[in-house]
């Protein structure tokens, strides 16, 4: 009776680990965070485009991280706040423009690399200068909502002179 009851508890316990792999939390990236993370994009540019600082602040985690060109690396949400507050006010930066090239991921994670254009003071501050470059975004999603965690810039402009 004892090497009967042995194998059934086997069986069982099997059976048991199976029905649980169905419980594991889904780590697919699909079409519906997609569609979430271009919104975000699409958001993000529309604030922009407005000068809204505190709307583009709403896009990135409270312990995002931004890499402009030419620039050191800003962490922490009132840096990178402060970083578009300069640039949208003092570098007059207007007319962004954003077009993904790819938006991938897996689980809480994601990356969107794209291009952007725009349009910047000159350094006259008259003259209007067109730029464009790389973006780089790595998302991550909070409570349903993605997020911009690391933000990196390439911009195909030459740097400017350095700081006196």
């Amino acid at each position: 009776m004892r090497s009967a009851f042995i194998p059934a508890i086997l069986v069982a316990a099997a059976l048991g680990l199976g029905g649980c792999a169905g419980q594991a939390p889904s780590q697919e990236f699909g079409k519906q965070d997609v569609d979430q993370i271009r919104q975000a994009i699409q958001g993000f540019v529309t604030a922009y485009n407005a000068k809204d600082v505190e709307k583009i602040g709403s896009y990135f985690s409270a312990n995002a991280a931004i890499m402009p060109p030419n620039r050191s690396t800003l962490r922490g949400l009132d840096l990178v706040k402060g970083y578009y507050e300069g640039r949208l006010k003092d570098e007059g930066a207007t007319d962004l423009q954003v077009e993904p090239e790819a938006i991938d991921g897996h689980g809480p994670l994601a990356f969107v690399v794209a291009t952007f254009s725009l349009d910047l003071k000159g350094p006259d501050g008259s003259k209007t200068q067109h730029d464009r470059g790389k973006v780089v975004w790595v998302l991550r999603k909070y409570a349903g909502q993605w997020k911009f965690e690391w933000q990196i810039m390439s911009s195909d402009l030459p740097p400017g002179p350095p700081a006196q």
